[in-house]
């Protein structure tokens, strides 16, 4: 494989496929005709769309208000009754009180949005108000969920005394919905009524009239979170068609590569070649790759010249519109999804027999993607981060939120690491299938033949089972990241379900598939001694002191660089920003536990269960394919992401320090063979920080100065040659011995 990648030979197979994709006419319809004729005709749909619904909600506008009690109710039914009177004085149009068991959605109307009131509604729109009476949190729900067009959050009555007598004074506040088009025009209605009855009054009070109306009405709204309304629901249907579009793209190379050359008879003669299987199948993913990104671009572009120049853009996406900083954040979006998805194309193909057997295959696929993406335009559906793990939604809903300008970094973190998981994941498969018999003509395998226990063990697993796995992981570590806060677990409770989550996830269940691929767990985990065979006791017991002591010089000045990091991190705004509050509470809950129970859950469980996946499995699996210290980078940067993520926090500030640990670990889980002097290593280091940690900063004061938040130099250069004195010793102790066959 190495020998055929150095002639160029892979290149120029991706550029004969690539060169066989663009010559087909179906290829090409999809390519440039498609998006010349689907986007101005979706753009013109659009536009009826808006301009229905607008019209639709200005024929007939009833407004729901929300009120928390009887009295607040009647107090604004009589108030209201006020505003019929001015009606009959030639002052204000008919208003309607009703009462409503349940607060009724109605569509959001798309007209100017005006909560200071400048730009009145016309007289004639006011037919009635709906009035729906619960406890707090219900109506600020609703009013969130759109269902209520206002909520009076008070409605307070002072008696005040005139020269006439004592008469009320109203002092109303309410809650809408910014940005809302309905809920604003309702809050407009309302604040024209209360003005009218001011008016009124202020006209009866002229002309002598001994009336009890209050003299004044005052009226403050404020603004909660925005509801996602019709502008949002439409924003959401571009990024399902580009991703169709993208989709549709792909189909034709892929069957064409796959299916049409073994229908036609080519396919056989190209296996036959002395190019590895893999190479031949990466050069039509290539090329599958290739038009699918050019078909998304050529989407992405028509779609920015229709929304840019037809006039939708800001109705649709706000003031904004869709400008060239989203199409440069959405084109790589849809650069990995179209990665995964040809993936998944390829692995379906390589299967089928026929191009009519491939259609049968991929009819059905596509059908599946239309219900996620149907989803992601339903109202309100909000892109949290489990829904950043699901297939095809985290891509469709982190567009969309890219779009209107509301995207979060955890969420898309989720939706673009686990896409790229699962499209090497997919194409391992595809590769598989690609190579195996079940992809020959008259082959009764099944699909199930891939997935089945091999009758023959392996040393080592592969990069391609390293990548199925961990396209099972991430989601399932992920969720259960998530899954202690969602339950509330506070103090040690919290940390031996951490402890709990780890050894299941990188111990017991990487144990679990070792065994049923029939992967060698000894080798793969490195759980041998780390000593020569043969060699005599006294040699065996210096080596292995020769590791403990190089471990501990290592941990001793680790945690320093780690710290420092960390710090370094944090200066650059990106660790998780926490007021001082939070940040105090955080340390107290902390140190309410005691430190065995820290220890044993954060330094001894992470180390023994991460040590086992990271510097076994992971190591191994790189190992097969790569030189030791490319394997250990690797598997670092590997280790890095995996720290990155905190529950439904990204901890960015992590990365670097978890990184400088990998590569150290690494570098002792070569030198010594052995996992356990890692595990030691990683032990200490945790154990070392989370100690640290505990001191106050009037204890840190005695040792470091007055700079508490960093480590003083001197101690650095310490630490400094702690690692190096710990590397050069863990590397002489590891040298000379008479080891069986090794190949880790």
């Amino acid at each position: 494989m190495n020998k055929y990648l150095s002639n160029g030979r892979l290149w120029r197979l991706c550029q004969k496929e690539l060169r066989e994709s663009l010559r087909d006419r179906r290829t090409l319809f999809t390519l440039v005709l498609m998006p010349i004729l689907v986007y101005p005709l979706l753009s013109m749909a659009l536009q009826r769309l808006v301009i229905g619904s607008v019209t639709k909600t200005k024929a007939d506008p009833v407004f729901v208000i929300g009120a928390e009690s009887e009295d607040t109710a009647n107090q604004l039914q009589g108030m209201l009754a006020e505003a019929r009177l001015a009606m009959d004085r030639g002052f204000v149009s008919p208003i309607t009180i009703t009462r409503t068991a349940e607060p009724k959605s109605s569509e959001a109307a798309k007209s100017t949005p005006d909560p200071d009131g400048s730009n009145q509604p016309g007289l004639d729109q006011l037919p009635k108000f709906d009035v729906f009476i619960s406890d707090q949190e219900t109506l600020s729900k609703a009013l969130r969920d759109g269902r209520l067009d206002l909520v009076i959050t008070r409605m307070n009555i002072e008696q005040v005394q005139l020269e006439r007598g004592t008469v009320p004074v109203y002092e109303i506040l309410a809650e809408f919905r910014q940005n809302d088009s309905r809920s604003e025009a309702a809050l407009s209605v309302f604040r024209l009524a209360t003005q009218m009855i001011n008016d009124f009054q202020a006209e009866m009070i002229r002309k002598g009239v001994d009336r009890k109306l209050p003299v004044a009405m005052t009226f403050n709204a404020t603004g909660i979170a925005e509801r996602e309304d019709l502008s949002a629901s439409i924003a959401g249907v571009i990024p399902l068609v580009l991703i169709l579009m993208t989709i549709t793209g792909a189909v034709y190379p892929a069957i064409d590569l796959t299916a049409g050359e073994r229908e036609r008879g080519t396919m056989e003669a190209l296996i036959a070649t002395p190019a590895p299987r893999f190479a031949l199948l990466f050069s039509k993913y290539v090329a599958v790759v290739t038009v699918a990104v050019l078909t998304a671009l050529a989407n992405l572009f028509a779609t920015w010249m229709t929304l840019s120049f037809g006039g939708l853009g800001q109705a649709l996406l706000g003031k904004n519109g869709f400008s060239v900083w989203v199409f440069v954040q959405i084109l790589p979006l849809l650069v990995i999804f179209a990665s995964f998805f040809s993936a998944i194309l390829l692995a379906l193909c390589s299967f089928a027999r026929s191009f009519k057997e491939a259609q049968a295959y991929l009819i059905p696929v596509m059908l599946l993607s239309l219900g996620p993406g149907l989803v992601t335009l339903m109202p309100n559906v909000q892109f949290t981060s489990l829904l950043g793990i699901v297939p095809l939604v985290n891509i469709l809903l982190l567009s969309r939120d890219i779009m209107t300008g509301q995207s979060s970094m955890v969420p898309a973190f989720a939706a673009v690491f686990s896409t790229i998981i699962y499209a090497c994941a997919t194409l391992v498969v595809a590769a598989r299938l690609f190579g195996a018999e079940a992809a020959t003509s008259g082959s009764q395998e099944s699909w199930w033949e891939l997935f089945s226990r091999p009758k023959k063990s392996q040393m080592l697993p592969d990069a391609g089972e390293l990548a199925i796995y961990l396209a099972v992981l991430f989601p399932m570590f992920f969720v259960a990241s998530n899954l202690g806060g969602m339950i509330e677990l506070k103090g040690s409770w919290a940390l031996f379900f951490n402890a709990a989550i780890l050894f299941l996830l990188f111990l017991l269940m990487p144990l679990t598939y070792s065994w049923y691929r029939r992967i060698d767990i000894p080798t793969t985990f490195r759980l041998g001694q780390g000593t020569g065979v043969g060699e005599p006791l006294w040699i065996r017991v210096g080596r292995w002191v020769g590791y403990v002591i190089g471990v501990v010089l290592l941990s001793a000045g680790l945690w320093m660089v780690a710290f420092e990091a960390y710090l370094l991190l944090e200066s650059w705004s990106l660790a998780a920003q926490l007021t001082e509050a939070d940040k105090q509470k955080l340390k107290a809950d902390f140190l309410a536990v005691p430190f065995l129970v820290v220890f044993l859950t954060g330094a001894l469980a992470p180390a023994i269960a991460e040590e086992f996946f990271f510097r076994g499995f992971v190591l191994s699996a790189f190992r097969s394919k790569l030189s030791a210290y490319r394997s250990v980078l690797f598997s670092s940067l590997l280790f890095g992401l995996f720290h990155v993520i905190a529950g439904s926090v990204l901890s960015i500030e992590k990365l670097l320090p978890t990184i400088i640990l990998g590569l150290a670990i690494g570098y002792v889980a070569i030198q010594t063979g052995s996992l356990w002097p890692g595990i030691l290593l990683h032990t200490l280091h945790n154990g070392l920080i989370f100690g640290m940690s505990r001191f106050t900063e009037q204890d840190l004061a005695k040792w470091f100065g007055d700079d508490t938040k960093h480590i003083p130099i001197s101690w650095l250069c310490g630490g400094g040659l702690a690692i190096a004195f710990g590397i050069a010793l863990v590397f002489v102790s590891s040298q000379r011995k008479r080891f069986h066959e090794d190949v880790i």
